[in-house]
């Protein structure tokens, strides 16, 4: 090799090198300066300012990706999570798969309770690794043996329990600018009160409770348990069809239980129906002021029955319960979401649920709706 060429290479060599030196010392040097701050007294670094950061946030990025695996199924779905990029997740980003091969490399594992097989655990678990229960259901549904079986596993819970890590339910933001557009919510509506309903025996006891409130008031019970149907079932088309005619809609749980509340009283909270409901959520904490009718608030389903003919005849009084939706929204961000977010925090809880089955029954404080008082499920 010409001793030209042999200089121009070494010379090449040790630019590239003083390049990325420059590059690895900027990114340690800023890692951890927002954009709007420019602390460095060096002129380059002040000129330049934009490409570095830019730079910056592109290593934190790529280096913030975590890694969570769908161990089990969901309710026999392998791939019960969309594709990361389509679920709307803020930054940072987290990458989402059902490939066992990647146990040893994953952040967190989430299993799904009713696809647990205990003899299907993994048997290596690398320090650090999170494991996650979901479970979308009451205690009343709820397989007592296994869970029983799972106490020391699980470091965070994904329910709609307040007190677990990850809240499965959507929640209500204020909005930024208030919403000056607000519906005519009347509509010369004729009719009083509508439940569309396929469970006829449940825990809660809310039949019970229908048939003594519809001494008071008139309920038109669709689906299963009732005389009138509602197509396609469940669907949103539905509960649009039936806000156009109904004022109230009874948005009853099956389970009367500690912070229990389902989709349906969220997706009634976006028609033109004020939900009645019936659970043990503290509703004041998931739902804003005067956006729904507590029937447990009152003593006897004729004293809610009456209060819903009072309100029917006042159209102003009806309208107030509307007035949540000119300052707050709805906001669904799906758990995996909430699960990307709390992996990159700098420093992550790692408890463990010691026993877990006594947190999700004892501390449900479960009953059910009688006459005379309320009953110990």
């Amino acid at each position: 090799m010409r001793p030209g060429k042999k200089i121009l290479i070494i010379a090449v060599v040790i630019g590239f090198i003083i390049c990325a030196s420059r590059i690895v010392f900027l990114w340690f040097e800023f890692s951890n300066i927002y954009q709007e701050e420019i602390v460095t007294l060096d002129p380059w670094v002040r000129k330049h300012w934009n490409h570095v950061k830019i730079l910056t946030d592109t290593l934190n990025y790529m280096q913030s990706t975590k890694t969570i695996l769908l161990w089990t199924k969901f309710f026999g779905i392998t791939n019960f999570v969309p594709s990361y990029s389509n679920l709307g997740c803020p930054l940072p980003k987290c990458f989402v798969t059902s490939d066992r091969s990647y146990l040893n490399r994953s952040d967190a594992l989430i299993f799904h309770l009713r696809d647990i097989n205990l003899k299907d655990m993994p048997t290596y678990r690398i320090p650090r690794q999170v494991w996650i229960l979901l479970h979308h259901e009451s205690p009343h549904h709820t397989p007592p043996d296994l869970l029983k079986q799972l106490d020391g596993m699980f470091n965070w819970t994904a329910t709609y329990r307040l007190d677990s890590e990850i809240f499965l339910s959507p929640i209500f933001k204020k909005r930024d600018k208030e919403n000056i557009y607000i519906d005519n919510f009347t509509h010369n509506k004729k009719k009083m009160v509508a439940w569309l309903v396929s469970n006829c025996k449940t825990p809660s006891n809310r039949e019970e409770y229908v048939l003594e409130l519809k001494k008071t008031v008139p309920v038109d019970i669709y689906g299963s348990c009732g005389i009138y149907n509602c197509l396609p079932k469940m669907s949103n088309e539905c509960y649009d069809t039936l806000s156009k005619v109904y004022r109230f809609y009874l948005s009853f749980e099956n389970s009367i239980c500690k912070d229990y509340v389902t989709e349906k009283f969220f997706r009634i909270l976006s028609t033109d129906m004020v939900p009645v409901v019936f659970g043990g959520a503290n509703y004041s904490n998931i739902a804003p002021p005067n956006s729904y009718i507590d029937a447990l608030a009152f003593k006897t389903p004729r004293d809610l029955g009456r209060f819903l003919l009072q309100v029917a005849k006042d159209e102003k009084k009806y309208k107030s319960y509307f007035a949540w939706k000119k300052t707050h929204q709805l906001v669904d961000d799906h758990y995996v979401c909430q699960i990307c977010k709390k992996l990159n925090q700098p420093k992550i809880n790692h408890s463990t649920y010691l026993n877990i089955s006594n947190w999700w029954f004892q501390d449900a404080n479960c009953y059910f709706w009688s006459h005379n008082l309320k009953g110990h499920a």
